[in-house]
């Protein structure tokens, strides 16, 4: 199943396109390719699930699971598409920074208004 993470707005937002069965691997690749970006700056994650086919129910087992979706810095996570498990297991997990769409562009554009806020403050500094 191919992962992809690449910032789709450097500092603030990144994007991961997932595709197929999303596995342990995979979510393992994702968690340390977004685990560092945390480490000193608030970021938004853009989960794009659109072509996801399932999701392995291990996924949600993985300690490091947690470590990235209750990190400090981990501001919102925008999800397209969900798939339902995911979507039904997140959403209760996630206590308030989880929104889905429909769309990549509602996505994005949802993004682009929660960092204005994250973005004039760190103007101050």
């Amino acid at each position: 199943m191919p992962v992809q993470v690449y910032w789709l707005d450097e500092p603030w937002v990144t994007a991961i396109d997932l595709s197929g069965m999303v596995t342990t691997d995979d979510m393992r690749d994702v968690i340390r390719a977004c685990l560092p970006k945390l480490k000193s700056h608030p970021v938004y994650f853009l989960i794009d699930m659109m072509a996801v086919t399932g999701v392995d129910n291990k996924v949600f087992e993985l300690s490091s699971l947690s470590e990235w979706i209750y990190h400090p810095n981990g501001r919102w996570f925008v999800y397209v598409k969900p798939h339902r498990l995911f979507s039904a297991v997140m959403k209760m997990r996630q206590r308030g920074n989880y929104k889905s769409f429909d769309t990549r562009e509602e996505a994005v554009m949802f993004l682009q208004g929660a960092t204005q806020t994250e973005r004039q403050r760190a103007k101050l500094f």
